[in-house]
């Protein structure tokens, strides 16, 4: 019986030191998004998600924003799969994540660890490099991450394990409150608006026809434009599932591969450009 009450003592233990493990929803970075405005925009930056940034070269940037309330949480991780080329180089090599608040403020984040995790999800091996954890502003963050070698990385933007939504396009910053003249009668203050997230015009199924090719693979699914093209050679079913997709309404031919499935879903939703303009 003590052997036992000590097993499980060790047990817990365990699991109560070992680092928190989360299917971050993937969202990869395409080349085009070299800006924060360019970049996708997360609407719920509490929401978890794992933005994967590829480089080939030194002085690329890719970039992201992602929207969080007064009173949330920024929490932020920067990770390298524990394999080389990115494990073997080191941190003055890496790229650089800088993080900018609503109000201007940087945050250059530092490599201060590898510390090895694994995610049971994707059934990977990561390193956290760096943890950012601190009370949010109001309003947009921006997200810029600076190569300095061939490299990719994952930055894990927030911590709750829900279903969240990722735009493409232009962002509406909060009106600031008008300031009161001292003739004027005071009336209640008003909570300054949510930031109002508009889908990018060119998202037209024009525009969908025009990308139906192998090197630029667009489709609608469920009312919504996906860029499928880095998941054509990665598809485990074979290149021609995603292919067929390429230029067309894709609805019927996913959903009937893989309707109820949830990691096909989450991966998709790494590709969304966002909603089809009718």
């Amino acid at each position: 019986m003590h052997r036992i009450l000590t097993s499980l003592v060790a047990i817990a233990l365990a699991i109560s030191l070992a680092p928190a493990a989360s299917a971050h929803q993937p969202v990869v970075l395409l080349d085009t998004d070299t800006t924060p405005s360019a970049g996708p925009l997360l609407v719920d930056g509490t929401i978890s998600f794992a933005i994967r940034a590829s480089f080939t070269k030194s002085g690329q940037k890719k970039a992201f924003r992602a929207a969080l309330k007064e009173g949330d949480l920024l929490a932020v991780q920067y990770l390298i799969v524990d394999k080389k080329p990115e494990s073997g180089l080191k941190n003055s090599l890496l790229p650089q994540l800088v993080i900018t608040s609503p109000t201007g403020k940087k945050i250059t984040v530092a490599i201060k660890e590898r510390t090895p995790f694994f995610e049971s999800f994707t059934r990977t091996t990561y390193l956290y490099l760096s943890r950012v954890s601190q009370p949010a502003e109001a309003g947009i963050y921006s997200f810029v991450i600076t190569s300095r070698a061939r490299a990719a990385i994952t930055v894990a933007v927030g911590d709750r394990e829900v279903q969240g939504e990722v735009v493409r396009g232009a962002v509406q910053a909060p009106t600031p409150a008008a300031k009161p003249t001292p003739a004027a009668t005071q009336e209640p203050a008003k909570a300054s608006p949510t930031p109002e997230v508009t889908t990018h015009s060119a998202y037209t199924m024009a525009k969908v026809k025009e990308n139906n090719s192998a090197s630029s693979c667009w489709s609608v699914i469920s009312g919504n434009v996906y860029n499928l093209t880095q998941w054509i050679n990665q598809h485990p079913g074979g290149p021609s599932a995603i292919a067929s997709l390429c230029g067309v309404d894709g609805t019927a031919s996913f959903n009937a591969q893989h309707r109820g499935e949830g990691k096909p879903t989450q991966r998709l939703s790494g590709y969304l450009l966002g909603a089809l303009v009718k």
